[in-house]
């Protein structure tokens, strides 16, 4: 078998987590290039109650919530992710005549955050799960903060600090590397050394024989063919475990392709590796979009029409995806969740494209050629868009042309209609540096009311449409944001908090997720702690800033 495509490749590190039987005696061929791997079958899916139990009391815990499918977590709501800040009473309406507040960061408390060293975080984490038997086989811990940091107008730096250290995990199976959101364990700790977030999702497998599998130059052929035309990086074996509860019966071996353009995208995603397997169908076709112009209200998302300018009064939200015409399979169900979830709160969707409908012009300010975002993301509240990208824009290639393929940073100038939340499901929008420019060079600009952007520091895993690792995002991100129940774990979050815990659910471990922001030129004001309307209080718009924060952290 070659491995020519293989050799001298830079392999991120992957993550997943199995139950601590499931990997006991597992055998396989290894990450080696092998004419066969073995196939497993899903003997259980999740933990005991007892066991959840004995998470619950080993970690100090108040409680935790064990889903019917056996997925365990914890969230201190208070203080996971808890920024110091001073509360400054009541600012001016939002253009809806929605009530806003004013909150300022506590730059001194900020500046006094310690956070526990990673090394002592891994340890305590590692034997507190040996200790209750649930430290899994073939295990390589690890730590990592989430961070916050807070620069002036020219990017001196404010404050930075770490706000807790993450323990994950990296797992493989038999040699190889296993991920997805069906195998993971993460536990956060704030300064004290206190839980603040925990999530435990593990499957029982047992071998089952082995299949042939194509070669790695196939699999990079086939990777290729699905990029169209990026720049290829790694391919790489990998099982993959989607949530549990998806039906999923066997963990099969899948090739994982990693796109390399530092200008436009490195999208990740997984293809079957198995003999005689075959590319997914494209995405159904959906009927073109009216020519824009239209003053018609666009009434559902099902039935979506051109909008007007006149919705400001009322609170509303829109998205837009790819697809596969871009490889990104998932898209649709993600776009989906996300629509469907307002819409049962009745919340209003303005409009929602996919595909060849998805058009950079809608993204794009009316100050530059074709811009039209007065008429669609900066008409609405928050914009969902789930396709590929980079730290410098958002790409449509492969997708559509109307009037651009590619959305540059320099292009974006949102807020100064409505917008307050963009949500951007793409790949490294918010890395720390790219080209010599730092996040707040690149996306500064765009803040002219708008109050945050979301989106990742790093490469994302993209939908798939053999394992439904990613696919569910939009739905839990939205029912994050929208939840209304007065119990723990069942209050809505924080617009950040809602993407975050989304990224968590859904993302490995290496995946960063990132929120950034504006601040004041003066009082340090800022909309890090934002409710979606009618759910929490929602910041003052910031029209001329005077800096800008950032806060991200592992998934």
């Amino acid at each position: 078998m070659s491995t020519t495509r293989r050799q001298g490749a830079t392999v991120l590190a992957l993550t997943g987590l199995l139950g601590a039987a499931a990997l006991t005696g597992a055998t396989g061929a290894g990450a080696a290039p092998a004419d066969e791997l073995p196939v497993y079958a899903v003997r259980s899916e999740g933990i005991s109650d007892a066991q959840a139990a004995a998470l619950q009391k080993a970690f100090g815990l108040r409680s935790v919530e064990r889903t019917p499918e056996g997925v365990v977590t914890f969230t201190d709501e208070e203080r996971h992710l808890r920024v110091p800040s001073i509360d400054r009473g009541a600012g001016q309406p939002d253009e809806s005549g929605q009530a806003t507040t004013q909150t300022a960061f506590d730059v001194a408390a900020i500046r006094a955050i310690k956070a526990v060293p990673p090394e002592d975080a891994t340890k305590r984490v590692a034997e507190t799960l040996r200790g209750i038997g649930l430290l899994p086989a073939e295990a390589t811990p690890g730590a990592s903060h989430s961070t916050l940091d807070i620069v002036d107008a020219n990017g001196g730096t404010l404050a930075s600090a770490a706000l807790d250290t993450t323990v994950t995990f990296d797992f493989k199976l038999g040699g190889v590397p296993l991920e997805g959101p069906g195998s993971k364990v993460r536990v956060s700790l704030d300064g004290s050394g206190a839980v603040t977030q925990l999530t435990y999702a593990s499957r029982e497998v047992v071998p089952v024989g082995s299949k042939p599998v194509l070669d790695l130059d196939h699999g990079y052929q086939k990777c290729v063919e699905v990029l169209g035309g990026v720049p290829l990086g790694a391919v790489q074996y990998v099982y993959s475990s989607g949530p549990l509860g998806s039906g999923q019966t066997h963990l099969e071996p899948f090739f994982r392709c990693e796109g390399v353009d530092p200008g436009e995208n490195a999208p990740v995603f997984f293809l079957p590796a198995l003999v005689g397997s075959s590319l997914p169908a494209p995405d159904a076709t959906v009927p073109p979009r009216r020519a824009s112009g239209s003053t018609a209200p666009n009434p559902s998302a099902a039935d979506a029409g051109d909008v007007g300018a006149n919705w400001i009064p009322r609170i509303d939200v829109g998205s837009e995806g790819t697809g596969s015409c871009q490889g990104l399979y998932g898209v649709p169900s993600s776009i989906t969740g996300f629509n469907n979830r307002f819409t049962s709160a009745a919340v209003p969707v303005q409009f929602s494209w996919t595909g060849p409908n998805a058009w950079e012009q809608d993204f794009k300010d009316p100050a530059f050629a074709g811009g039209q975002d007065h008429l669609y993301t900066d008409d609405v509240d928050m914009t969902f868009y789930h396709g590929n990208g980079g730290p410098f824009g958002l790409s449509f290639a492969r997708c559509s042309s109307v009037n651009d393929t590619t959305l540059r940073n320099t292009e974006a100038r949102w807020g100064n209609r409505d917008s307050e939340w963009m949500s951007l499901y793409t790949p490294s929008l918010l890395q720390t540096t790219a080209s010599g420019q730092a996040w707040w060079q690149r996306w500064g600009r765009a803040f002219r009311g708008l109050h945050q952007i979301n989106s990742f520091e790093t490469a994302i895993v993209q939908p798939g449409a053999f394992v439904p690792t990613t696919s569910s995002f939009g739905g839990r991100y939205s029912n994050y944001l929208l939840r209304s129940s007065l119990r723990p774990l069942q209050r809505p979050m924080r617009v950040r908090d809602a993407w975050a815990q989304a990224s968590i659910d859904t993302q490995p471990s290496y995946v960063r997720w990132a929120t950034m922001g504006a601040m004041s030129s003066s009082g340090n004001l800022a909309n890090f702690n934002d409710y979606f309307w009618n759910r929490g209080a929602v910041g003052s718009d910031i029209t001329t800033p005077g800096g800008y924060w950032k806060i991200s952290g592992p998934s």
